[in-house]
């Protein structure tokens, strides 16, 4: 696997960990401008459009964090099935992890099997050693 390839897959897997906290912080800052209107009997004309904008923000934020979250793991179930060098019962084990425990399983998946895979050999040449000849 590239390195480039490995940076991506990096990337995507904590992606829903950073889209979640945004997310997060989108609902502590609607529920901040709710306390600042607390008081008021009649609070002002724009705290529906920011209250409502807050909330539609943390929801598309979390959507956006689940559908990468299910993309990668997918995406891992794949690799890990497609893998002639992982014995059946581990197989097993990973499916069922990335399944249930999506999140952190995916996560430790990406340090234990994706950054340790080495470059596939093509022809007696790994595909680094391919790159610097003079072909």
């Amino acid at each position: 696997m590239s390195k480039s390839k490995k940076v991506w897959l990096g990337i995507f897997t904590f992606s829903p960990l950073i889209v979640t906290i945004l997310g997060i912080i989108a609902f502590i800052g609607t529920f901040m401008a709710v306390a600042s209107t607390a008081g008021h009997q009649n609070p002002p004309d724009e705290f529906f459009g920011l209250f409502f904008g807050g909330f539609f923000t943390f929801f598309i934020l979390i959507l956006l964090a689940s559908l990468a979250d299910l993309g990668i793991t997918i995406y891992y179930i794949i690799d890990i099935v497609k893998d002639e060098s992982v014995e059946e019962t581990e197989k097993i084990v990973w499916v069922l992890a990335l399944f249930f425990g999506s999140f952190i399983s995916t996560v430790v998946y990406y340090f234990v099997r994706i950054l340790n895979k080495k470059i596939p050999e093509r022809d007696g040449y790994t595909n680094e050693s391919y790159r610097r000849s003079e072909y």
